[in-house]
């Protein structure tokens, strides 16, 4: 596997079941939705078990280092998460 860096940029996106799963390397996120018609922002602490949902859009973010991250990335499909636009 590749080392991987600890960035913002470094967030992996995923459908897994239905459910949009974001891999990060940081324990506070924040989530709007995506897209032009997403919602508040919602500043989200990962608890200690290392994963959180956003209350509004269920968006679940997983800690690189907790364990399930390794199943998102193997049973989830990747893909390219919304940007604002002029990012």
């Amino acid at each position: 596997m590749s080392p991987r860096t600890e960035t913002a940029d470094s967030e992996e996106h995923f459908l897994l079941d239905g459910e949009e799963v974001v891999i990060t390397p940081r324990f506070e996120v924040s989530c709007d939705g995506g897209g032009a018609l997403g919602h508040p922002v919602e500043f989200i602490t990962l608890a200690k078990e290392g994963q959180a949902v956003c209350k509004y859009c269920d968006r679940r973010f997983v800690h690189l280092g907790h364990p399930e991250a390794e199943e998102v990335r193997r049973r989830g499909r990747p893909f390219a998460a919304l940007k604002p636009s002029g990012t």
